[in-house]
């Protein structure tokens, strides 16, 4: 089951990105929530490897009440997972699925990508390419590089 997992957040890297897929890369699924992330992270091979944090980092009205708690929620859950092989880099998936009043707005999905991206590199875990997504739905795609 893994393995098609995979291969379908694989088929979803942009177009810009096709040398990356030869690589097949690790591809982190986050569920984010309040004041709860949950990652799982799918390998080529089929395997994957599920962590889960808590921190204070959301409140009732907003998804983020403190940028440095939530990147260190982030740096911590990386950790958790092993260095991905040859400098290869990953790819992030990150699904908000606490209901949020008026929905996600452009606001946190932007901070949503700078959280991603600051995070991996501070924890040494290159992501190339975040997807964000609300309640399943795809928000924004955006490429760092």
């Amino acid at each position: 089951m893994s393995l098609s997992i995979y291969q379908r957040h694989l088929d979803n890297i942009p177009k810009q990105y096709r040398l990356l897929k030869l690589f097949r890369p690790p591809i982190y699924v986050i569920e984010l929530s309040n004041n709860q992330l949950i990652a799982v992270c799918y390998y080529k091979d089929g395997s994957s490897k599920r962590y889960e944090i808590h921190a204070d980092f959301s409140n009732r009205r907003l998804l983020f009440i403190d940028f440095s708690t939530a990147t260190q929620a982030i740096v911590d859950l990386l950790y958790k997972f092993p260095k991905h092989s040859y400098g290869v880099s990953g790819i992030a998936v990150v699904n908000v699925s606490e209901e949020l009043w008026d929905g996600l707005t452009p606001v946190e999905t932007r901070m949503i990508i700078e959280l991603t991206h600051v995070a991996s590199s501070k924890a040494r875990r290159s992501i190339l390419c975040t997807e964000v997504r609300y309640q399943g739905q795809l928000m924004l795609l955006k490429e760092f590089g």
